[in-house]
């Protein structure tokens, strides 16, 4: 297959509203996370927090990463400016990162180039915030009665959520419509879909768009993934299942951590065939020359990884990457800190990369931003695009005791805890890139950046 060339890129993650900004964030070893508000969750959290794990209708966990000090002008975009504001920030995030990853590629206003490209986006197909209040008045016609009869007070009401403004329909619409907006906002082609592969949806939406570049049935592609959840349900859904750390520690690659961060965010790329970009002299980031992606299908439990899987999605990438797994100088883990999903994967790495005598650089940047879910890909993606460019890899922040032991891959001497000069910083270089998701929704990326490009 020929290599898939990364053109534009952008995104909106925690404190950062461009791939700049979270570059200075990751060398600066910032942490952007923070304590959810009542601003971001809508109503006071600490009516629904309690730090005792497990207690119904209740989250044990405050910290986030959110998207905060954003400003969007729905003038900007070809689509009534009233019918935008409408819209949940789903949408808007979309057309913001679309614009953005657009005018990065350089093709802003070439109409020509941009009839010819698609959208794929992945999304959760969970409530946000203006579809979770499109159906709260057939919560409240359903409960109120209920709870009336239960209190024997047949005066008793539900308090009314405020809203700003009524929410527009197709806030509904949250598991297809951002892509079909964007290509309306900007004039592409009639290729857009949004797809749902968990934590690896970012991968797998580009996976697709590679196939429609392959395929000839685009010239140029917009694929990436959004993540913009309810923040309360996301809290008691990950509540639930005990996501969170109980210990209040989430670090990944340390021992300590027990737990992820939840957060919001959406990254794009624009994609292009490596020929192609060549022949139109485009500013190529970097190059996917290998994409490996896998399905468990039934296995232990839907929050149970599989090594197995795992392994094929590594088996698979560097088959069609035709690349020797040492050549890899630095790996991006999805590591989110979760002791059962941390060692599974650290348990993958081994065995499949021990098994070729590679030890490649590791970290994982979910110690800055949390994890994006959905979106997590384009986090990992945004940063080696950057490493390899300025060659220097950040540090992993608060690894105090690393994970691992001597001579394995894993082990504490690969993990990235100071600013490291990329390794074979006058060649080419090359990144892997692993992304996991429930169900067994495996992915390993592997990007190229040649020394002359």
């Amino acid at each position: 297959m020929e290599k898939i060339a990364i053109i534009g890129l952008s995104c909106l993650f925690p404190d950062a509203n461009n791939p700049e900004q979270f570059w200075q964030n990751l060398t600066e070893q910032k942490d952007s996370t923070s304590s959810v508000t009542v601003a971001q969750m809508g109503v006071d959290p600490t009516i629904f927090y309690d730090p005792v794990k497990g207690k119904p209708e209740k989250f044990y966990f405050l910290k986030g990463g959110f998207i905060q000090n954003f400003q969007f002008d729905a003038s900007e975009y070809n689509l009534p400016s009233e019918y935008v504001e409408s819209l949940d920030n789903t949408f808007k995030w979309s057309l913001y990162a679309a614009k953005q990853a657009i005018k990065h590629s350089g093709y802003w206003g070439n109409q020509d180039v941009l009839s010819k490209c698609g959208v794929i986006l992945g999304t959760l197909s969970f409530p946000t915030k203006l579809s979770t209040q499109l159906v709260t008045p057939i919560y409240r016609q359903t409960i109120e009665p209920a709870v009336a009869e239960l209190l024997q007070n047949q005066d008793f009401h539900l308090a009314a959520l405020p809203t700003a403004t009524k929410p527009s329909l197709h806030n509904a619409m949250i598991s297809g419509l951002p892509a079909a907006l964007v290509a309306q906002a900007f004039s592409l082609s009639g290729t857009h879909f949004c797809i749902d592969a968990a934590c690896s949806s970012a991968f797998y939406a580009i996976k697709l768009a590679s196939h429609y570049l392959w395929t000839g049935k685009a010239d140029v592609m917009l694929a990436g993934a959004i993540s913009c959840s309810d923040p309360l349900f996301l809290r008691m859904l990950f509540s639930g299942i005990q996501g969170y750390p109980e210990n209040g520690i989430s670090s990944p690659l340390d021992k300590s951590s027990r737990g992820l961060v939840t957060s919001e965010g959406i990254g794009m790329v624009m994609l292009k065939r490596y020929s192609d970009a060549v022949r139109d002299g485009d500013n190529i980031l970097a190059t996917v020359c290998g994409n490996g992606l896998s399905n468990d299908g039934k296995g232990k439990h839907l929050l149970s990884p599989n090594t197995k899987g795992q392994v094929t999605a590594f088996e698979r990438a560097y088959k069609e990457a035709q690349l020797d797994p040492k050549a890899i100088d630095y790996m991006e883990c999805h590591a989110t800190g979760t002791l059962l999903g941390d060692t599974t994967e650290f348990n993958s790495i081994e065995t499949f990369f021990g098994e070729h005598q590679a030890a490649p650089l590791i970290g994982s940047s979910k110690a800055n931003v949390g994890h994006l879910l959905v979106a997590a890909g384009m986090v990992s993606l945004t940063k080696a695009i950057y490493g390899m460019n300025y060659g220097v890899i950040p540090p992993t922040i608060n690894v105090n005791d690393p994970i691992g032991t001597e001579n394995n891959v894993i082990s504490p001497q690969n993990i990235v805890r100071t600013p490291t000069a990329w390794p074979n910083n006058t060649g080419t270089k090359h990144a892997a890139l692993s992304a996991f998701g429930f169900g067994g929704t495996n992915s390993h990326l592997i990007l190229e950046k040649a020394a002359d490009s």
